[in-house]
């Protein structure tokens, strides 16, 4: 994620001056070959850490830009007026993939060995570089090509901040990202320590998060055009602070299982309703610039809250973290209650 945190507000100025077609289709070349890289190294036995951290990223670089062309897509490929059901559906698929991908490669681990993991994953991508070719919208720039790359990422960066409900919409994913993700970080460590599972352990917990997100998308997608997006953001952050704060008293997968899809589900309706928002607001000259703030927010801020967390979780214990979390979740959750600034996409 470190090409994110640095590349991540720049990446959609370069997203916009591109034809979004090609840069999917290099991008899921690009992909497929990391991924073929470690199948070749894993079956090899050659493969190492340092091997992993490069494609990572690589992979990290990649996906800056990447994700914002991917979504800027959607707008090109989608009717206006559909705009509102769409995105949550494309969401739906995103991470009704997260529920199924793992547990594939969970049979496949099982049956065979890692590299056939990476060698499905390689060659699933062909797959998606045909659908990129298979678009039939325009999908070349719509910027002003003569404009400086400087005054590019400025523009995108201004109208980011002076579009209130952008701002605060920045801000609020910005902070959630930081400080409430923690725990899918330390998923393995809830499992084993917490929970006291077995080696199924993170496939039971990462499925409970699953059935969430598949949730959520329901939800979002029944009621994209009723206008609640504010109301389901700010009550989905209420939510994620009671889930932090309830799974720090989880001992068992019993009660830890209804805890995590209600995780799940806040997380998925706070992003993709956020991720709605900020196509819907922004004009679409803007809008790869403007998707590189929301992904910037998600993606290249948030992992880095890990790391304080993670701190206090090894010194102070798991628990504590998530309260921690929890209570600042909280706070979060009061600050959005407390703006009255609609949210909604006019």
């Amino acid at each position: 994620m470190i090409p994110i945190t640095i590349l991540g507000p720049f990446a959609g100025s370069y997203v916009d001056k591109m034809n979004k077609r090609a840069l999917l289709v290099w991008s899921q070349v690009l992909l497929a070959v990391t991924a073929l890289v470690v199948a070749y190294l894993s079956w090899t036995k050659q493969v190492k850490v340092e091997h992993l951290l490069i494609i990572a990223f690589v992979n990290g670089i990649v996906s800056c830009f990447e994700m914002p062309a991917r979504q800027a897509t959607i707008s090109s490929v989608v009717p206006k007026e559909d705009l509102v059901i769409a995105i949550p559906f494309q969401g739906l698929t995103f991470n009704l993939a997260r529920v199924v991908g793992p547990a594939i490669a969970a049979l496949l681990l099982a049956k065979f060995h890692v590299e056939v993991c990476y060698l499905v994953n390689g060659i699933s991508f062909i797959a998606l570089i045909f659908a990129g070719l298979a678009i039939r919208s325009d999908l070349t720039s719509k910027a002003d090509r003569s404009s400086q790359m400087y005054d590019l990422i400025v523009e995108g960066l201004r109208y980011t901040w002076r579009e209130r409900r952008l701002r605060m919409l920045f801000l609020l994913e910005t902070a959630f990202s930081f400080f409430s993700l923690f725990y899918l970080a330390q998923m393995p460590a809830i499992a084993k320590d917490m929970l006291r599972l077995g080696k199924e352990g993170v496939g039971i917990v990462t499925f409970a998060v699953g059935i969430g997100a598949i949730l959520a998308l329901v939800i979002t997608a029944k009621t994209a055009d009723q206008g609640i997006k504010g109301f389901l953001i700010r009550a989905s952050v209420t939510s994620a602070a009671v889930g932090l704060v309830l799974l720090s008293f989880a001992h068992n997968i019993l009660f830890a299982f209804p805890v995590l899809i209600l995780l799940g589900a806040s997380n998925v309706v706070i992003f993709n309703t956020c991720n709605s928002l900020f196509q819907l607001i922004a004009p679409e000259q803007l809008r790869g610039r403007v998707i590189s703030m929301h992904i910037w927010a998600l993606s290249g801020i948030g992992p880095i809250g890990i790391y304080p967390l993670g701190w206090l979780a090894e010194h102070r214990g798991l628990p504590i973290a998530l309260q921690v979390s929890g209570v600042v979740t909280v706070l979060i959750a009061i600050a959005g209650w407390a703006s009255r600034l609609s949210l909604e996409a006019k």
